[in-house]
């Protein structure tokens, strides 16, 4: 513990993949142009909400699926497999780790959950893992300890924002009885927020935490 409070306080927002957005949208240009950071976060997070709305049933199959495994390649390519994915937005072309768009897929599904289902979930958290082994297990087992604080996270701030970086600063004390302890950890805020969204789904839906497939 005595390392993630400094880790927080110092960590910018984590930095995005390479995406172009169609110049046309600023009045000016139809000539694609570099995004900057903020829309390139602002993009996933909806993408994420759209995903959710639109193709539900594959972007559950996606988070279904273990982490850098062939079913998870699949899945990804059906959510993206048309050379034009309506829920890019005005984005003519975007790189982004997959570890993203779980996380924005997750929280898509997550706020589409009845009311009922999230609070049953809060009334009654699922067990939490026995290891902490990756960054998912930390998550859930933040967010079944944990999981009012997860779902205002979620509900509250929005992606890769100085609102969630703040936000998760408030929450990190609660995080040492999730990390192993064994060695020093440092967080990023954004990949915290999504393993929690991811975590928080899964727990709400009866699911398990993702295994990351090749991992000992």
């Amino acid at each position: 513990m005595r390392a993630l409070l400094p880790a927080l306080a110092a960590l910018a927002l984590a930095a995005p993949a390479a995406a172009q957005i169609n110049g046309s949208a600023s009045g000016f240009s139809d000539a694609p142009t570099q995004a900057s950071e903020a829309e390139y976060w602002s993009m996933l997070g909806q993408m994420g909400t759209c995903l959710a709305e639109q193709k539900t049933e594959e972007s559950t199959a996606f988070l279904a699926s273990n982490i850098d495994s062939s079913d998870e390649d699949a899945a990804f390519d059906a959510l993206f497999h048309r050379s034009r994915n309506g829920c890019m937005g005005n984005f003519v072309q975007a790189g982004f780790l997959r570890s993203h768009v779980r996380g924005v897929v997750a929280e898509g599904l997550f706020e589409a959950l009845p009311d009922a289902t999230v609070e049953a979930f809060i009334a009654a958290p699922p067990t939490g893992p026995e290891v902490i082994a990756s960054l998912h297990d930390f998550a859930r087992c933040y967010v079944v300890a944990h999981p009012a604080e997860a779902r205002a996270l979620l509900r509250e701030t929005r992606v890769a924002t100085q609102g969630e970086l703040e936000f998760i600063r408030t929450i990190a004390a609660d995080f040492a009885p999730c990390l192993p302890q064994d060695r020093e950890v440092r967080l990023r805020p954004t990949s915290v927020r999504m393993a929690i969204a991811e975590a928080a789904y899964h727990a709400a839906t009866g699911g398990g935490v993702p295994i990351i497939q090749g991992a000992e």
